[in-house]
C-alpha cells in the first residue's frame, strides 16, 4: 500500500514558513532575554520597559534589554537582598557605554540615567531576594 507524500508536503511547507516568520518577528520585536544558571522559586516579568524577579535563590547570569517608555531617560532600580550578592552591569545598546556597574550585597534603591535601549546583565554565585529595573 503506497501513501501519497505530496499532500503532507503541501501542508508542511506553509506551516514551516509560518513558524519561521513567527521566529523572525519575535527576534525583531521581543525584548532580548537570556539566562544561564539555576533559578529556585523564581517569579519574574521580562517586558520592554520592566525587568523584575523575585526568587529563593539564583546562580548564574541573566541578560535583558529594556527600552525607554515615553521619553524617559531614567531607570528606577530596586534590589532586595536576603543573602548573597548581585553584580549589575547596565550598558547602552547604542555605543556600548557602561552607565552603571556595581556588586550589591544588601538592599539598594537608585536611579540610573540612560539614553535609549539598555542591556542589563545580572550575575551571581547565589543571591536570594528580588530585583526591579523599570524605565
Amino acid at each position: 500500500m503506497k501513501m501519497k507524500r505530496t499532500g503532507n508536503l503541501k501542508v508542511m511547507i506553509p506551516v514551516m514558513v509560518l513558524i519561521l516568520a513567527a521566529v523572525v518577528l519575535l527576534k525583531i520585536f521581543a525584548p532580548e532575554s537570556m539566562r544561564s544558571g539555576i533559578r529556585l522559586g523564581f517569579i519574574g516579568n521580562d517586558g520592554i520597559h520592566k525587568f523584575s524577579g523575585k526568587y529563593s535563590k539564583i546562580t548564574g547570569t541573566s541578560t535583558h534589554t529594556l527600552s525607554p517608555s515615553k521619553d524617559s531617560d531614567t531607570i528606577h532600580c530596586v534590589i532586595t537582598t536576603k543573602s548573597g550578592s548581585l553584580n549589575i552591569k547596565i550598558t547602552e545598546k547604542e555605543g556600548g557605554n557602561v552607565v552603571y556597574e556595581k556588586n550589591i550585597d544588601g538592599d539598594a534603591e537608585f536611579d540610573v540615567k540612560a539614553d535609549g535601549k539598555v542591556k542589563i546583565v545580572l550575575s551571581t554565585e547565589g543571591h536570594s531576594g528580588s530585583y526591579l529595573f523599570q524605565y
